[in-house]
């Protein structure tokens, strides 16, 4: 049996698989709608997940994050900075290593953070 249908057929795939990969040339005519403001959705933007204002589902969309610990996260408000969250049982400095960047503490911080940074 000769390969070469295989190989067209091959060849055929890939091409198609390429050019739809390929991004729409008219994709900048198209306005951009604005980053979400809150929501697990904000990690498409590569935006981070405010730690004092966001639900627990929210959290779930975390790596290593599951809905007991995006509980736990909620429950352990409020949050000055981000090496905070390392007093919630379970995440320890390996899980606040995956989570660098994808997480914060917003601004303005709570106003509990910034009565501690006054004493």
């Amino acid at each position: 049996m000769d390969g070469r249908p295989a190989a067209r057929a091959a060849l055929a795939l890939a091409l198609l698989l390429l050019v739809r990969a390929m991004p729409d040339a008219r994709a900048h005519e198209r306005p951009e709608a604005p980053p979400p403001e809150r929501g697990a959705e904000r990690l498409l933007w590569g935006l981070a997940l405010d730690l004092n204002r966001e639900n627990a589902r929210d959290f779930e969309a975390l790596p290593g994050i599951g809905p007991a610990r995006a509980a736990a996260i909620v429950a352990g408000r409020p949050y000055c900075k981000v090496a905070d969250l390392g007093r919630v049982h379970g995440i320890g400095a390996s899980t606040l290593r995956g989570l660098a960047g994808q997480v914060d503490v917003g601004a303005p911080p709570p106003a509990r953070c910034r009565l501690e940074k006054d004493h």
